[in-house]
């Protein structure tokens, strides 16, 4: 059986799904966009086949007829989708090759189910065992990396990844992965090229039958994808930002600032810890719990977007891949200065960082520069403000948990290379399962397609290969020199601003959202907490003898999802 809910961007009488083929033998359901959809379509009717509609789903369709499994090789676009062949009764199910659209799978007695969504699954029947392994990376990354979720009978299909599903089995496929490939050439040439793929992803990405328009933070990224398709789109390009009451964490001046450079119609939204009414419906929207605080404000912002458009671009992808955060920077230097030192060195930080207290984290990050394997699992964990053996009751660690061994498996897709090997973990994991997830599900919630300009597969698989030298020459410098000509000096300049969401503070004081979930019976409910321990971290929290806003979101999240997904009342 398949079914599905669909959000009309292009075709919106004809692209009603299922689709079928012509006898009715072949049909499709699909989630995304195809963004070559014309020159396939072209080839496909050469080929003898014959189109009904319009959609870019009927190319899936009559690719599955002509290609069959290679045909998610020839799509460039963001996608999910499952075909059934009546013909040996058999089901292929791919995803694309970065992870923007989410695909889950789950056996359940003689039969695989599958979905967008945790809680179809759980509709359709399958187990409700929570995986102690999935539970000690979800605190220690604050995502599930890779294939696992927190249910024991659920995977995700992994990005890059399709699956046969016949009467004999499930073969399961990996079509497309990152791989070294250097770039040759100056970084004059480089940028240019860059500035070629972007532009083309850009317009690929303005294919729309509804209104198009932007988030913006004011940032480098987001303001490059701005400035082309401002450039680019006929009619007026709205922008959408979103900004803290706290000064601090507040980047709406700079977002208007480009707003006002490229004449955009700029909409700006206002978020405080009053948002927290909110979170239920954040908790209902994420099936697979993902304690990235900015899913809040993304969620909000979403909504707001929504009743102005059906399509928004965004600027994911371009930190990952242009060396855009500080441990970028910082990891490759520290990793070239700690190989002076001896190994009793980072025993001894070692020992020490198994402590606590302010310096325990420090402690820890000089004793992981021992290796790069070591230095980039500790980078992920970087969100772990305390141990997070210290309030789990489980017996696993990075190794049993198969946290280690993810990091192993992004290094083999890199070359000697400290970033580079960095980066492959990032896109492996961190941008499909926390960032790519997060705008999809905020974003689908309000009916609202999120596109991402710097995750064309083209220009992925070129910059990921681009010397290390060139993107550490600067602050993203690769990019900024590729937009010098689009993006105003005062972006270029500006370096790294997180979208940090001050729960910090917000866990210093009272909301209603935030005391409902933080019962002793709900954090005692769910599976694998010390809730004595948890409470514990609260309360010096709350008394400012230690910052522990990171961990207390991640307990409010995965508890909150658990009451809400799994709990029997």
């Amino acid at each position: 059986m398949l079914g599905m809910r669909r959000l009309s961007i292009v075709d919106l009488e004809g692209g009603s799904q299922p689709i079928y083929n012509e006898d009715g033998t072949v049909a499709v359901v699909f989630n995304g966009e195809i963004y070559n959809r014309d020159p396939l379509r072209d080839e496909l009717e050469s080929a003898g086949h014959s189109f009904a509609t319009d959609s870019d789903t009927e190319v899936l369709v009559h690719g599955w007829e002509e290609w069959g499994q290679s045909l998610p090789e020839r799509l460039n676009g963001m996608f999910a989708f499952a075909v059934h062949d009546e013909a040996d009764d058999s089901v292929f199910l791919a995803r694309d090759r970065v992870g923007i659209k989410p695909l889950y799978v789950a056996t359940i007695g003689d039969g695989v189910a599958f979905a967008s969504e945790l809680r179809q699954l759980l509709r359709a029947g399958v187990t409700r065992d929570v995986d102690p392994r999935a539970v000690f990376n979800f605190f220690s990354v604050r995502y599930t990396p890779g294939s696992e979720t927190l249910l024991s009978a659920v995977e995700k299909v992994e990005p890059g990844t399709s699956l046969l599903v016949t009467d004999d089995g499930v073969e399961r496929r990996r079509y497309w992965e990152l791989s070294p490939s250097p770039v040759t050439g100056s970084r004059d040439a480089v940028a240019s090229r860059v500035r070629d793929l972007l532009e083309q992803s850009v317009e690929r990405r303005l294919m729309a039958d509804v209104p198009v328009g932007s988030f913006l933070s004011g940032g480098l990224d987001s303001s490059a994808i701005v400035g082309l398709a401002s450039e680019r789109y006929d009619g007026d390009f709205k922008t959408f930002s979103v900004g803290f009451r706290q000064a601090a964490a507040d980047e709406s001046e700079e977002a208007r600032f480009v707003a006002d450079h490229f004449g955009t119609d700029h909409h700006e939204l206002r978020v405080d810890i009053d948002d927290m009414d909110v979170f239920s419906d954040l908790v209902s929207h994420y099936g697979e719990p993902l304690a990235d605080p900015a899913a809040l404000p993304t969620m909000l912002v979403s909504e707001y977007a929504a009743n102005e458009v059906k399509c928004v671009l965004t600027g994911e992808g371009a930190d990952e891949l242009f060396a855009g955060y500080h441990r970028h920077r910082n990891l490759p230097k520290h990793r070239r200065f700690a190989r002076h030192l001896p190994g009793i060195a980072f025993k001894t930080a070692g020992a020490v960082s198994e402590g606590s207290g302010p310096l325990r984290r420090p402690i820890r990050y000089a004793a992981s520069l021992e290796s790069d394997q070591r230095a980039i699992l500790e980078s992920a964990r970087r969100y772990s403000d305390e141990r997070v053996e210290s309030y789990l009751d489980t017996d696993e660690d990075p190794t049993s948990s198969g946290l280690a061994g993810k990091v192993e498996t992004a290094m083999a897709r890199a070359e000697d290379d400290t970033l580079q090997r960095l980066t492959a973990y990032d896109v492996g994991y961190w941008l499909p399962d926390d960032l790519l997830y997060k705008v999809d599900r905020a974003s689908m919630a309000a009916s609202l397609e999120a596109r991402v300009p710097f995750l064309d597969h083209e220009l992925v698989e070129y910059a990921y290969n681009i010397p290390t030298e060139y993107k550490l020459a600067g602050y993203k410098q690769v990019l900024a020199d590729a937009v010098d000509e689009t993006v105003p000096a005062r972006i270029l300049q500006r370096d790294k601003h997180g979208f940090n969401v001050p729960v910090s503070e917000w866990f210093r004081r009272d909301h209603d959202a935030i005391d409902a979930w933080f019962t002793e019976a709900n954090v005692g409910a769910a599976p694998y907490l010390d809730t004595d321990a948890v409470f514990e971290l609260r309360r010096a929290h709350r008394r400012g003898s230690a910052d522990h806003g990171m961990t207390l979101w991640k307990v409010l999240t995965y508890v909150a999802w658990y009451r809400e997904f799994l709990a029997e009342d």
